[in-house]
This record gives C-alpha cells, structure tokens and sequence, in this order.
C-alpha cells in the first residue's frame, strides 16, 4: 500500500506543474500557441477527472451518497462548460471554484471515514496549490 500511497503524492504533484508552466501568458512553444487556453483546457481535465474520482469513491459504496454522485457529475460538466466561456478571469473563476467544490465534497467524504486521512490531506494541500496558481493565472491576464 505504500507504494500506491507514494505514487499516488507524486503523481499529484507533478499534476500541478502543469498550471505554473502556463502561468506566463505569452509563450512561444509554437506559432499561435494561447498558454490561457491551455491552462482552462488542463484545468477542465483534471476538474473532470477529480470529479470522476469522486465518483469513483462513492460507487464503491453499498449505498453511494446520491448528493456526492449529483455533484460528480455537476462538477465535470461544469469544468466543461468552462471551455465554452470566453477564456478570460470568469472561466478561470469558475474553475477554481470547481476544485473548491469538490474539495468540499472530499471533506464530507472524509468526516464520513470513507476517505482515508493522508488522502484528505493531500487534497487539502493540492488544491490551495492550485487555487495559487489560478490567482496568478488571473492577476497576469
């Protein structure tokens, strides 16, 4: 299990680089290259893939909590809808608080124990990460 554990906190992580190597807003990586853009589309992936994970968790269950599978699923279609937006401040607004979302949601899952504590701790860690890179994706457009 520790394996899984580490594999888990680095994958994180780097997880998160990819939002501060979009932070500055004129990149030249190719001709016509928008780092926006591809900052709300990696945002919408790994919103979406939080969210299936939450899903995920709450399948698991005998019982799943039906709010926690409404809210999955509100939240990756959310995430979504973001790239349909105009990429400016409301999109990258609305995806933070889309992770924020579904941290809450963790934490609900957690006080019910159907999360382990190192994982909410993780959660918790990750996300106040990346809301740090969405505040400076914000301030530099």
């Amino acid at each position: 299990m520790q394996d899984a554990r580490r594999l888990t906190l680095a994958l994180t992580y780097a997880g998160a680089l990819p939002f501060f190597l979009l932070l500055p807003p004129r990149l030249t990586i190719l001709e016509g290259f928008d780092a926006l853009h591809a900052f709300l589309a990696y945002g919408a992936v790994i919103a979406s893939f939080m969210a299936g994970s939450l899903w995920g968790l709450v399948q698991a269950r005998d019982t799943p909590p039906l709010s926690a599978i409404a809210i999955s699923n509100l939240l990756a279609l959310t995430a979504w809808g973001t790239l349909l937006l105009e990429p400016d401040r409301l999109a990258l607004i609305l995806q933070v608080l889309v992770f924020l979302a579904a941290l809450f949601s963790d934490q609900r899952l957690a006080k019910a124990s159907l999360e382990k504590p190192w994982y909410w701790q993780l959660r918790t860690r990750i996300t106040a990460i990346v809301c740090i890179a969405y505040l400076a994706k914000i301030l530099l457009i």
